[in-house]
């Protein structure tokens, strides 16, 4: 069976990371989040793979190549330039390889759901349409679906208002479908959730939920980045990379790769991992969950928790940094608190800054010390300025 993963998009949950580049590249521990993908779809025995790329392709083209690595054959194809293709429209791309059941995956979800099995649930359903679910505490975030007899949907909701979904079964992303749905697709701007499915519903096909209480998080969107971090780092005991070693004897475990500099009194705390080059000072405290990627550069007295810096980042002295994901070459001044906010690469960050909870810098944003950000704040040609953006 085929599988299509869709990576055209341009990450817009998770920018100012993916002004640079995609989504499915950004690093999730000691690889990118497309590897973890790759890697769920060849061992649940999916070996023919068709990724439909667009947004900075040759980044994503580059890394994988012809799949040999995963022990898949991947063939690539690329959404238009100038075209607003939807989840379900991009489909139409893949159209004339699509001649008997596929199964779709989105390329920023992170799971352990068994696809193999899922296979099997559609072919003794006998439907047009398969969906994984999952149970969720908020569901006014996700496409929701009320289960009927033998798990068919009977209703299907994208996005409903807090407080009024009638289930909490929320689409994973993950559809096995019947090639003959595809003709169905009418637009290229269509969606799955909110267009495709209520659609194939309305005409009389019959869609079925496969519920599963396996791993699954989608790493698109700051909280479930953090969170896939943290499972990536969990697995690391069965899958490490062949160069990396453990750190101590704690666990959960910390691991490392290359030369790793540490001072003093440096308190860690696994799951975490650090990469080639990291320079830890004395009496830093780190807590589970953070990842230093190649040359991060952590000042004394710093405490990080649940932290992501990507390569070359800087962290002055005795800051507080939480939930927060810091781009290639920020430099972060003395005393600052950042919570739950994601910095762009390039970012400057003056003494005794804070950056609130749900605050964006823009790459290349130089913040003031003593300035406290609450909010989205880019940079245009001359100076700092906040703006709306509404994501």
């Amino acid at each position: 069976m085929k599988a299509v993963v869709l990576a055209g998009g341009e990450g817009t949950r998770l920018r100012p990371l993916t002004f640079t580049r995609p989504k499915p590249m950004l690093p999730l521990g000691p690889n990118p989040i497309i590897h973890y993908v790759l890697s769920h779809l060849s061992s649940n025995g999916f070996n023919d793979v068709i990724i439909i790329v667009g947004y900075l392709k040759d980044q994503l083209m580059g890394y994988l190549g012809d799949g040999s690595q995963f022990g898949v054959r991947i063939t690539y194809l690329v959404e238009p330039e100038g075209v607003a293709f939807g989840t379900a429209g991009s489909l139409k791309l893949a159209a004339h390889l699509l001649d008997e059941t596929f199964l779709v995956v989105q390329s920023d979800t992170i799971s352990e759901i068994s696809l193999t099995e899922m296979v099997q649930f559609h072919l003794d359903r006998g439907g047009e349409v398969s969906i994984a679910l999952t149970e969720v505490e908020d569901p006014s975030l996700y496409g929701v679906a009320v289960l009927g007899k033998r798990e068919e949907i009977i209703k299907f909701l994208e996005k409903p208002a807090q407080g009024t979904a009638l289930s909490n079964l929320a689409s994973t992303g993950f559809y096995i479908l019947e090639p003959d749905v595809v003709d169905y697709i009418e637009d290229e701007k269509w969606d799955f959730a909110r267009d495709l499915f209520p659609y194939l519903m309305r005409v009389g096909e019959h869609l079925f939920g496969f519920a599963s209480k396996s791993f699954w998080v989608d790493v698109g969107e700051l909280k479930g980045y953090l969170r896939g971090a943290s499972w990536v780092l969990g697995k690391l005991d069965q899958d490490a990379p062949m160069d990396a070693r453990t750190l101590g004897n704690s666990k959960p475990r910390v691991f490392v790769r290359g030369n790793i500099r540490m001072g003093q009194r440096v308190q860690i705390s696994g799951p975490s991992w650090f990469d080639n080059d990291a320079k830890i000072e004395d009496d830093v405290k780190i807590q589970p969950g953070t990842v230093l990627e190649e040359d991060s550069q952590i000042r004394s007295g710093t405490c990080l928790d649940q932290t992501v810096t990507f390569r070359h980042t800087e962290i002055g002295r005795n800051c507080s940094v939480k939930s927060t994901i810091i781009g290639e070459r920020a430099i972060v001044g003395d005393n600052v608190t950042i919570d739950r906010a994601i910095i762009g690469q390039g970012c400057t960050l003056g003494d005794r800054a804070r950056i609130l909870p749900g605050s964006r810098l823009w790459p290349n944003t130089r913040v003031e010390a003593d300035t406290t950000v609450d909010g989205i704040m880019a940079v245009p040609r001359d100076k700092s300025f906040y703006f709306d953006t509404g994501l």
